[in-house]
């Protein structure tokens, strides 16, 4: 079994702290592992550029590890979500656009953000100021690493018309609104690991690529085991490091089909696996029961708005998913060997008939 920290166990949202309402996660978390369970905590790239005293971004600042404006030392800065998400907390919304703050995104394919990006791991790992408020991770789960930002492009705005309103427009979340739509300028510049200046627009899809094996290898250097990744951008290959997530999904009937979908679909170049429960919205007992996870690699229960764990509800509810959760159980040396094998020769393990 596994515990995972979304970014509830943070200060303010940032990366790399720990919340004073989560003081007692440390010693949460050893005990947990001395009873054999596995810890995972969640990481995002966005980094704060408005703290007053904020070590991760100053050491980023110092070691150059932000996407800049092209032919420019301005780091573009994107925005990002707020504690509880709601309607009314659209990217074009006021509140968001003038109050949220400013953040930095690594760029992983700097030499200089991979050594960053390992630090600040390790610090979290084995706290240098504080040694009682190391978290002993077993696994890292990083999101929001498309990348994200919830105001489109950058604060002020894109300055590259063409780059960002191509010829051809893809159908994204919206076509009106260009390339940059929830996420970076596309005239952002990053520079490869031989010192070569590429836009953002030329390397987008692979943003999360290029976090999930910095991330592995500080995962497996700093705990000294295999550990896991779990990321929600990715790309072929990606496998080799990490597992996929598809990301938040609603508490709503039509998120079934689509679950098994996508995992079907991820599941040829990666081990997948979809937010069970529904992230987004409350949710009731039928949707939970059908959601409850007998047959698919991973069940993560998580959500922002109400408990949805077995014993959140009643008895009833309570009998309901320990049936579910008890032919899981029995599943589960099988999704082991499939696992291994999968690791081992290539292979699938949610697969489509296609596949058999």
């Amino acid at each position: 079994d596994v515990q995972y920290a979304d970014i509830d166990y943070m200060e303010r949202q940032l990366d790399f702290t720990l919340s004073p309402r989560f003081q007692g996660l440390p010693a949460l978390v050893d005990r947990i592992r001395r009873d054999g369970i596995r810890f995972v905590l969640i990481l995002d790239p966005a980094i704060s550029a408005n703290e007053t005293n904020y070590p991760a971004f100053d050491r980023g600042v110092e070691q150059d590890v932000f996407i800049k404006w092209p032919n420019s030392d301005d780091i573009i800065y994107a925005k990002v979500k707020i504690p509880i998400i709601s309607p009314k907390n659209h990217p074009n919304n006021p509140v968001m656009i003038l109050y949220r703050a400013y953040a930095a995104v690594p760029d992983f394919f700097r030499n200089s953000t991979v050594d960053w990006w390992a630090r600040e791991i390790a610090e979290v790992y084995e706290n240098p100021r504080n040694s009682s408020l190391s978290i002993k991770f077993d696994g890292l789960w990083i999101d929001m690493n498309e990348p994200a930002s919830f105001v489109h492009g950058t604060v002020g705005g894109c300055q590259d018309q063409e780059l960002n309103f191509p010829p051809y427009m893809p159908q994204l979340g919206s076509r009106s609104e260009g390339l940059s739509f929830k996420t970076l300028c596309m005239e952002g510049q990053q520079q490869l690991p031989d010192g070569s200046p590429v836009r953002h627009y030329d390397v987008h899809n692979l943003y999360g690529w290029a976090q999930t094996k910095p991330t592995f290898d500080a995962l497996q250097n700093i705990t000294r085991e295999r550990g896991i990744v779990v990321t929600r951008s990715t790309f072929p290959s990606s496998g080799k490091w990490a597992g996929h997530w598809l990301g938040d999904n609603t508490a709503a009937w039509n998120q079934l089909d689509k679950s098994i979908i996508g995992e079907h679909t991820k599941s040829r170049v990666f081990t997948p696996n979809s937010a069970f429960l529904g992230f987004f919205f409350f949710t009731d007992f039928p949707i939970i029961t059908f959601f409850e996870p007998k047959f698919h690699p991973k069940s993560l229960f998580f959500g922002p708005f109400q408990r949805q764990d077995p014993v959140a509800w009643n008895s009833t509810f309570e009998d309901l998913s320990r049936a579910v959760l008890e032919v899981r159980y029995r599943l589960l040396p099988h999704l082991y060997s499939l696992m291994l094998d999968a690791h081992a020769h290539g292979s699938t393990v949610v697969r489509p008939l296609l596949h058999e």
